[in-house]
């Protein structure tokens, strides 16, 4: 039988556009995450949705990591790659997904 947990976060995508200073971005989201979101027209969606996604794993792993300890990258194919920096005994499902003023995320965790 697996062991598996499970987390889920919902961001308010305006409250969070308030909070996105320079260095609420560098507490947060690691170089890479931020190389990826400036890439987009508009970023915001890409930063709310790693935030909820972060705080989904949080919940998942009931851990204290640190949010830049956290990375959500993306495949080859462009779905979100989550990973737990020197953590590699998780194994971490997530799905993401915004609408109008809220982003999403589910965390599906499994320790190997």
């Amino acid at each position: 039988m697996m062991n598996y947990t499970i987390g889920t976060d919902i961001v308010y995508i305006p409250r969070l556009k308030k909070n996105l200073t320079p260095a609420f971005m560098k507490n947060i989201y690691t170089p890479e995450e931020i190389t990826i979101a400036e890439k987009y027209h508009s970023p915001l969606s890409f930063y709310a949705t790693r935030f909820a996604a972060k705080e989904a794993i949080i919940k998942a792993t009931n851990a204290q990591f640190d949010f830049r300890e956290i990375a959500i990258l993306k495949n080859i194919d462009g779905s979100p790659f989550p990973k737990i920096i020197n953590h590699p005994e998780y194994d971490i499902k997530i799905s993401l997904s915004f609408d109008g003023n809220y982003a999403l995320a589910f965390s599906l965790i499994t320790k190997k």
